[in-house]
């Protein structure tokens, strides 16, 4: 069952106008509306699955973050860069945070709780896939659970939304609940897709990064600002994820139906990051917030 949007999920704005449509590339082949927001520029799926029908446009192997199953060449090239960025993800971490206490929200299969973990960090996850839950090692399966409401913890001193927010329905509630679990430190570090990158104007409706219609939202700096203000956060540094680009670009190739999508995918990928050192507009960005 679809839902519409009366209203802006971040500024709470009413005028909207259609930005574009936008194809399931990855599962359905279903379109779906893109709109975007004239206050703040978050585009967002509209109308879109409600909660209890947006479950059967996750189910495929090829799921990357939900499963291991895939063995694709560019889901091999995933697999490969994750296990590098592990490292640089907590690396990060560190210089912003002291170890301690991390919840990762949207955990997958608990790659990066389970590097974590091994580091010294007192770790927690929230992961609603049964699929990708079931591939927990089984050292953190007790330390995982399917919603936020099971937790009881709070006081971290970190929480992380890997490229996980632009899935959630219920914004609002979820990030008034994950705000009011950091301790007074606390750090949030949130992952998301830049539709402003050289990459997304170069695919435009095939842009990997758009994702509908498991990608709810569609951000850029400057939603991401008002979505900071709103909730009282302070945007203290803004971090590229130039591994993204190469990535995006190869699945957006193959949306477009081009043959030698790993090339192709990575010198359009190069060129992106190449314009983003002048615009600072990376194909993935991380935004660290602080109360």
């Amino acid at each position: 069952m679809l839902e519409t949007l009366n209203a802006c999920p971040v500024c709470n704005g009413t005028q909207f106008e259609k930005s574009f449509e936008c194809p399931d590339h990855f599962l359905s082949k279903e379109v779906f509306n893109l709109q975007r927001c004239t206050n703040c520029n978050t585009l967002f799926t509209n109308p879109r699955p409600d909660q209890e029908s947006i479950v059967r446009y996750y189910k495929s192997d090829s799921y990357i973050s939900h499963s291991n199953q895939s063995n694709s060449l560019i889901n091999t090239i995933y697999k490969t860069v994750r296990s590098i960025t592990l490292k640089r993800k907590l690396k990060m971490l560190e210089r912003f945070a002291f170890k301690g206490k991390l919840l990762d929200y949207g955990c997958g299969t608990g790659h990066f709780l389970s590097y974590a973990s091994q580091h010294g960090w007192n770790v927690r996850g929230i992961e609603p896939d049964d699929t990708a839950r079931s591939q927990i090692s089984d050292n953190l399966t007790s330390y995982v659970s399917s919603s936020l409401p099971e937790l009881e913890d709070k006081g971290f001193d970190v929480i992380t939304l890997f490229h996980v927010l632009e899935h959630v329905h219920n914004l609002e509630e979820t990030l008034n609940d994950l705000i009011s679990r950091l301790n007074r430190n606390g750090v949030i570090f949130l992952a998301l897709p830049n539709y402003k990158s050289a990459d997304a104007k170069r695919y435009q409706a095939h842009w990997a990064g758009y994702d509908v219609p498991r990608h709810l939202y569609h951000f850029e700096q400057k939603s991401i600002f008002q979505l900071s203000k709103k909730y009282g956060l302070n945007i203290v540094s803004t971090i590229p994820m130039k591994f993204d680009s190469y990535y995006v670009s190869m699945l957006s190739e193959k949306y477009m139906g081009n043959t030698s999508t790993f090339m192709r995918g990575m010198i359009q990928g190069y060129r992106s990051n190449k314009q983003a050192k002048r615009t600072r507009e990376y194909s993935s960005l991380i935004y660290v917030l602080t109360q």
